[in-house]
């Protein structure tokens, strides 16, 4: 009685391990045939292209929430992107993580003007050899275009915004 038990419990245990496992990556992987990058057409007159871009954003089967100005922008998977029009000024961006995840959430501002915006959302995780702590975060930057092309060209597959124009 005491082996059933325990061949219950272990086959739970695999089960919820496995269903865990196959809800994170179904929520972190984009379609097979998302569509590489190319620049977006000219905005309407008063707005600009913001392209929000993560690679090496661990954890990478997780997704961070961005928002800006409060508006739920898009959870992109790693190596995808997006692009939203926004207005000349300063905006409010939020990468919100999972709490789980142990990553700190960012709050900070941008400024556009009239030229597109390449904003790159990374992180780094580096565990030190022989000790037992790690140091994990996220950040985020803005990357110059000639730059950022190349390497959303090379990576990363569009994502459609929740909300294009916030």
């Amino acid at each position: 009685m005491i082996r059933h038990k325990l061949r219950i419990a272990l086959l739970l245990r695999v089960m919820g391990t496995v269903a865990l496992v196959v809800a994170m990556t179904a929520c972190a992987t984009l379609p097979a045939d998302a569509p590489q990058y190319s620049r977006a057409p000219e905005p309407a007159a008063g707005r600009t292209n913001v392209y929000i871009y993560r690679i090496g954003a661990y954890p990478t089967l997780r997704t961070p929430k961005i928002s800006i100005d409060g508006a739920h922008i898009f959870d992109p998977p790693e190596r995808s992107y997006t692009v939203v029009t926004l207005t000349p000024g300063d905006h409010e961006v939020r990468v919100k993580w999972s709490w789980d995840t142990g990553w700190p959430s960012l709050r900070f501002n941008i400024r556009v003007g009239s030229e597109p915006l390449y904003l790159k959302i990374s992180g780094s995780f580096v565990q030190h050899p022989g000790l037992s702590f790690e140091d994990a975060g996220s950040f985020a930057r803005v990357v110059p275009q000639v730059y950022a092309e190349p390497e959303i060209a090379s990576c990363c597959r569009y994502t459609a915004p929740v909300t294009p124009n916030p």
